[in-house]
């Protein structure tokens, strides 16, 4: 059994798993491919070797505000 610990990635609001058992290499680079669609990484421990890493891709008010500014 490996000790790496690994990391499920799961849309907020549909619950669907965008990448599961990840290595956190795999999630960075998930990331990397994908920050622009998703927003607001956060890491919820489940044990102490798997952690649910949940994201929206919805965005967030106070980003949304800052764009309307600029544009």
């Amino acid at each position: 059994m490996s000790s790496e610990k690994l990391y499920t990635i799961v849309l907020e609001h549909s619950l669907e798993v965008l990448l599961e058992a990840a290595t956190m290499e795999q999630v960075e680079a998930f990331w990397d491919a994908y920050d622009t669609r998703y927003f607001g990484l956060r890491l919820e421990e489940d044990n102490a070797q798997h952690a649910r890493v949940i994201v929206t891709d919805e965005i967030p008010e106070d980003e949304e505000e800052a764009e309307l500014c600029i544009g």
